[in-house]
């Protein structure tokens, strides 16, 4: 499912744990796409493929 910048999701960081952010950015398509979120708890950009976001948040 492809997402689009501004979107709230549920993804997995690289220690694979939930974490929730928004999208900024995305770049590829398909299954390649790889997105950066704005992670909520850290303030950090994290750098995910489409397989780590678990779920978009209304």
């Amino acid at each position: 499912m492809p997402y689009r910048k501004g979107q709230q999701v549920e993804h997995r960081d690289h220690q694979d744990e939930l974490q929730r952010g928004e999208i900024r950015s995305s770049e590829g398509s398909g299954a390649q796409t790889r997105y950066a979120v704005q992670n909520e708890a850290t303030l950090r950009e994290d750098k995910v493929s489409e397989h780590q976001i678990e779920r978009e948040l209304q």
